[in-house]
């Protein structure tokens, strides 16, 4: 029988699984409950749900821009190395990209090209929070403070992570968080918006309300798909969708495609029974990787992805480290993938190389040399809890054959 370890991703339990069924026939509806939980826990006094997190950023941005008084600030800052979705939320929202080069080590900008920059045309800066690393999230919102633009602190992939005791999502104007397939937590779809600033809730409330319902098909393929999910996501299974090119799993395309929904009662069951145990969630991701962590420090030659400080608590939705032979990390994955473990080189491309978006951004100083460099050198592997002390035997061989061999 084959087995799959899927590249990131959420354990949903088989009474979990009955329980959103059960939810979905009935019409149980959990958002209220969700938003109180996140509100309650995060520090926050706002939350808000959509049908994702790139949709809703697109719509902040597009909030932002239309209640902008000044003219002048029409860029929007964003990390040389991040999720393509973020630059198509600018592109959406009809503003100027930006591009800041980041330190190779953490992910976060690189402070010294980021003091540089001309505040006076910036309406926002995003923070990107890779992998459920925070980025120097107190010393980005200062920056945004003194500046008077906005802070949007994308915390797609680090809900729960922390930094000086407040959580990713919690900094700046507007946090998020995705629910999307592969994040901390999943309904496979899904995005949340949360906020302290009165005056931006008026307009987020204002803006959810605006959008439409999902429709009875969307809701039954939601609940379909979230179905199947929860059954291939386990190693045993895993291996059909993996095998299936035409999926693209893993694949990461530029697309301005976004739904533009409010998020499904439906889905909400199961969100709000992950976010209940989150914590659990977390802490069983932090020993995996902390497990693999200590193999791949005993071989010099691998360099891990650094937390910005000991203030500093990832969520660790990856382990993320670099590789400075190409050829040799892309043979590495491959053989991996071979062996049923989902390893991934991440983002394909810097966003300063993306072709797509060279029409509406701006290259700081045309310096993006670091994000160049970890989109060439970086590679991940998955914390999800299938991983086994097996699994973590298996890389550790296939690295130390193949690193130690180049070096």
């Amino acid at each position: 029988m084959f087995r799959y370890i899927a590249p990131a991703g959420t354990d949903i339990t088989i009474i979990e699984l009955l329980k959103f069924i059960i939810g979905a026939v009935s019409g149980s509806d959990k958002r209220d409950q969700l938003r109180e939980l996140i509100k309650n826990k995060y520090n926050v006094k706002y939350c808000y749900l959509m049908s994702s997190a790139r949709a809703a950023m697109a719509m902040l941005l597009k909030m932002l821009k239309k209640h902008n008084t000044d003219t002048k600030r029409t860029e929007v800052i964003i990390p040389s190395y991040t999720c393509y979705s973020v630059a198509a939320a600018v592109e959406i929202a009809g503003l100027t990209i930006r591009i800041c080069d980041i330190d190779p080590d953490t992910l976060s900008y690189e402070k010294d090209q980021f003091d540089s920059i001309d505040f006076s045309k910036v309406l926002c800066i995003i923070s990107a929070n890779l992998y459920g690393y925070p980025d120097d999230l107190s010393y980005i919102e200062s920056i945004a403070k003194k500046n008077g633009c906005y802070l949007i602190d994308d915390s797609a992939q680090s809900m729960n992570a922390k930094q000086d005791n407040r959580y990713s999502g919690s900094f700046g104007d507007i946090g998020l968080y995705s629910l999307d397939k592969g994040k901390n937590i999943t309904s496979l779809q899904g995005g949340i918006i949360v906020t302290n600033n009165d005056k931006l809730n008026g307009l987020i409330s204002k803006n959810i309300a605006k959008l439409p319902l999902p429709g009875t098909t969307q809701i039954f393929f939601e609940i379909i798909k979230l179905i199947v999910y929860s059954i291939l996501i386990r190693p045993i299974f895993y291996w059909i969708p993996a095998k299936l090119p035409f999926l693209g799993l893993g694949k990461t395309i530029y697309t301005t495609d976004y739904l533009f929904t409010q998020y499904s009662k439906q889905l909400s069951n199961i969100s709000y029974m992950l976010f209940m145990r989150i914590d659990s969630i977390t802490e069983k991701r932090k020993i995996i990787h902390n497990k693999i962590s200590n193999i791949l420090k005993e071989n010099k030659s691998i360099r891990i992805l650094k937390s910005i400080n000991h203030s500093t608590e990832p969520a660790y939705l990856r382990t993320a480290f670099f590789i400075k032979d190409t050829h040799i990390r892309d043979t590495i994955v491959a053989k991996l993938n071979t062996l049923g473990i989902g390893a991934t080189t991440s983002y394909p491309e810097s966003i300063a190389e993306l072709n797509e978006i060279k029409h509406f951004s701006l290259a700081h100083n045309n310096k993006a040399s670091n994000g160049i460099f970890v989109a060439k050198h970086i590679m991940t592997l998955p914390n999800i809890s299938y991983l086994s002390d097996m699994d973590i035997k298996k890389i550790k061989n296939v690295i130390d054959t193949y690193v130690t061999y180049a070096n």
